[in-house]
This record gives C-alpha cells, sequence and structure tokens, in this order.
C-alpha cells in the first residue's frame, strides 16, 4: 500500500511538474528569437532593407541547407553579393514567405527554432524559377553573442512534392 501511495505521489509530481514546464510563460530571449523569426520571414527578397535586415542577424558564417538539398555557406559580405546579384539579374522578383508554428529552446546561449511555413517567389524572367506556394518546415539554430542573437544555420525541408526537374535547374540568376 505505501508502495502504491509512493508511486501515485511520483505520478502527481510529475504531471505538477510536466504541466508547470509546459504552461510557463516564455522567457524574453524566446520572444526576441520568435521577432527576429517573423521579421526574417518579412525580409526574404533582395531589396535593401531585406539585405540589411540579413547583416543584422547573420554569424560570421552562415549555414544554408534549402529544400532541394544544395548546402550555402554565407558570410554577411557574400549573401549582399549575391543577393544583389540577384535583384540585378532578375529584378521583378516578388517574394512572400509567412510563417507560423514557432517554437523556440533554448539551451545556455543557444537556441533551437523549429517552424513551418508558405514560400512564394514569382516574377522570375525564367518562370521555372517561380515558386508557387511550397509549403516547408524548418530548423534554424541562434547563438547568443554580446546580448544578441545571430543566426547560425537553417535547414528546411519540404512538406509537399517538388517536381523532379526542378533538382536539374542550374543556379538562379544572380547566384554564383
Amino acid at each position: 500500500m505505501k508502495r502504491l501511495i509512493s508511486l501515485l505521489l511520483l505520478s502527481v509530481f510529475t504531471l505538477v511538474l510536466c504541466t508547470t514546464r509546459t504552461s510557463s510563460k516564455p522567457t524574453a530571449d524566446e520572444e526576441t528569437i520568435k521577432k527576429l523569426e517573423l521579421e526574417g520571414a518579412k525580409h526574404s527578397g533582395t531589396s535593401d532593407a531585406d539585405i540589411a535586415f540579413a547583416k543584422s542577424v547573420f554569424a560570421e558564417t552562415f549555414v544554408a541547407i534549402d529544400p532541394l538539398g544544395h548546402v550555402t555557406e554565407l558570410t554577411p559580405a557574400s549573401m549582399e553579393k549575391m543577393t544583389l546579384g540577384m535583384r540585378k539579374a532578375d529584378p521583378d522578383v516578388k517574394v512572400t514567405n509567412e510563417i507560423q508554428d514557432i517554437k523556440v529552446r533554448i539551451s545556455g546561449d543557444t537556441a533551437v527554432v523549429t517552424l513551418s511555413g508558405t514560400y512564394n517567389a514569382t516574377g522570375h524572367k525564367d518562370t521555372r524559377y517561380d515558386v508557387p506556394n511550397a509549403k516547408y518546415v524548418a530548423a534554424n539554430t541562434w547563438q547568443k553573442r554580446s546580448g544578441q542573437w545571430k543566426l547560425l544555420a537553417s535547414a528546411a525541408v519540404a512538406t509537399g512534392p517538388i517536381p523532379g526537374e526542378v533538382y536539374q535547374l542550374p543556379p538562379p540568376p544572380g547566384v554564383q
């Protein structure tokens, strides 16, 4: 009987602990990172404001894996050069990126963020590069440095089918 009561108390304690942890208010850092993610989604294009935002949050080296499996390593300067090249080569491109289901997990000075989204790109001279309503999930890694959160890496996976011919396309105009 004592053993049953001990197990019951342990179960109640575990339930209280789990409920407390899952229902606690987000920390200031979690809120900051969530705002940075939302702001980043607004700056997915090639405008000067988009470049400035990326330069403000990128670490000295940023690694990205896109839904096609391409691995890209960028510095803020190389990202700016690439983005300006894309804008010059294809000035009419319009991009929207809507994200939701943002979950922030912080461990020390590192945060892993998961999210889902819908990405659209239209207006390419070569319409093969237009992307209509591409659904994806992503995991982003942030690190706090001198009080500022910096983006270290991002990996995105398509959650819908990608036409096979897309994998054969060369890099978009302006990307070297």
